[in-house]
């Protein structure tokens, strides 16, 4: 990680696959001509150009990054406001152990990026096994009859913050409210561990957040993705 005006590059060397450990990310204004220089310059070797843009001006960013051909994703802030409304439903979630958490995340991977390279799946799973433990997240769970994960959230904990991440189930498995449950459970057990401030990150073109809003999650700011992948 290093940092540079306005903003951070972040780099993985071992996994230069996984575009969110490859970023440059700006936290205040910037133009279409410096954030594509900077990414040229500090993502120089890599297969692909990733820019994130915190500051408002992203907005006005998003047609210009269209009409280059670059792909983009709003993301929103969310922070718990307040107690969780705490689902009420009776299935049981468990605590998934690491391999479990990499098995369910791969079969998202798969879903959500059809076509997926083995090399850049493993890069994946890789990346999440690190960051489990280097957040010492607690994975919770729903297991179906043979004791396979079909849902998944990810609580992860430092000091007096919560961030609840990575809400999937599987196609077979929605519509029975397992993610509220996650979701809820995994709130309510950050506040049980002495958790002031609770936030998650969530697809601002996407429903869920509606979802996150309904157990009591307010949006607090919106980061806009940009992403490039190269030809040759």
């Amino acid at each position: 990680m290093v940092q540079i005006r306005q903003g951070w590059v972040f780099r993985s060397r071992s996994l230069d696959k996984v575009f969110a450990l490859n970023q440059v990310r700006f936290r205040g204004p910037v133009d279409l001509a410096r954030a594509v220089a900077v990414a040229d310059e500090e993502m120089s070797g890599l297969r692909f150009r990733h820019v994130v843009v915190e500051d408002d001006s992203g907005k006005e960013l998003e047609g210009y990054f269209a009409e280059a051909g670059w792909d983009m994703e709003r993301t929103v802030l969310m922070r718990l406001v307040g107690d969780p409304q705490v689902s009420s439903g009776q299935t049981d979630l468990v605590e998934l152990s690491e391999e479990q958490m990499v098995d369910i995340m791969e079969t998202w991977a798969l879903e959500e990026h059809v076509g997926i390279l083995p090399e850049r799946l493993a890069q994946l799973s890789e990346y999440n096994r690190r960051a489990g433990r280097l957040w010492n997240e607690k994975c919770l769970g729903v297991l179906d009859e043979t004791g396979s994960p079909v849902a998944i959230t990810k609580l992860r904990m430092k000091e007096k913050t919560a961030w609840v991440e990575d809400v999937y189930t599987v196609p077979s498995s929605r519509r029975r409210g397992y993610a509220r449950m996650l979701v809820s459970r995994a709130a309510a057990m950050g506040q049980s561990e002495g958790c002031s401030f609770t936030f998650m990150i969530a697809d601002d073109d996407d429903w869920p957040k509606e979802l996150y809003a309904d157990i009591g999650f307010e949006p607090v700011g919106i980061a806009r993705s940009f992403r490039l992948r190269l030809s040759s």
